[in-house]
């Protein structure tokens, strides 16, 4: 048995060793490992999304990549993703936030030219994005299919700065790959591979995102 003196001790420690705990699951960039995944040899993605905005999935070879930090990423599908930035939202802490740091919510194809997007409200929740239209201004009938969450995984240092630079109101072009994300201590996270299944649980793009590129910066100062 514990005498008091040393109940207090270890109660102590075991509070500091949790207090460490938070504070590392919650380090900004610089304080994680860096990232560096292999994109060169990697299959290819296409250089732009559809014609009409549409993103554009394509089939590629499934294959693992190390992600570092013990995670790890199954290719499922090319993807380019281009639109505008409605939502943003950062994580620092929990399991999923040491490879996917970011969310972006984006919408594409009509909702995305100009002034679009004032015809409906967005707000970034936890790991999701939900959205209301505003009263009196009409909109395309498939108007829904045009809003995505995405769960970014930047796959190297460079990425990760370049994702974090982006603001709503920005017009963007990532490219990369939809995948399923595995690692200790978390559930295998699978991404969405359809645009017209807005649910709030498997829902989302996972995309493991090669490039990045702010088409348009927002006017917003």
């Amino acid at each position: 048995m514990f005498e008091g003196h040393d109940r207090q001790l270890l109660v102590a420690a075991l509070m500091v060793g949790v207090l460490v705990s938070v504070a590392l699951q919650g380090l900004p960039p610089e304080g994680r490992a860096p990232i560096a995944v292999d994109v060169s040899a990697l299959p290819p993605v296409p250089a732009t999304a559809a014609p009409d905005g549409t993103p554009l999935q394509t089939d590629v070879p499934e294959r693992t990549v190390d992600l570092g930090g013990g995670f790890e990423a199954t290719l499922m599908h090319g993807y380019v993703l281009e639109g505008e930035v409605v939502t943003r939202r950062e994580f620092w802490r929990g399991t999923v936030s040491a490879v996917s740091p970011l969310d972006l919510g984006i919408v594409w194809g009509n909702l995305a030219p100009g002034s679009a997007t004032d015809a409906v409200a967005f707000r970034a929740g936890h790991r999701m994005v939900s959205f209301q239209p505003l009263p009196g201004i009409p909109l395309s009938g498939n108007w829904e299919v045009q809003v995505t969450n995405n769960h970014l995984v930047p796959a190297s240092d460079a990425v990760r700065d370049a994702l974090l630079a982006v603001r709503p109101g920005d017009r963007v072009r990532l490219r990369g790959y939809l995948v399923t994300v595995t690692g200790e201590g978390m559930a295998p996270w699978q991404s969405s591979t359809r645009r017209d299944d807005n649910t709030i649980i498997g829902g989302c793009e996972i995309i493991l995102v090669r490039e990045v590129e702010i088409l348009s910066a927002s006017s917003a100062t």
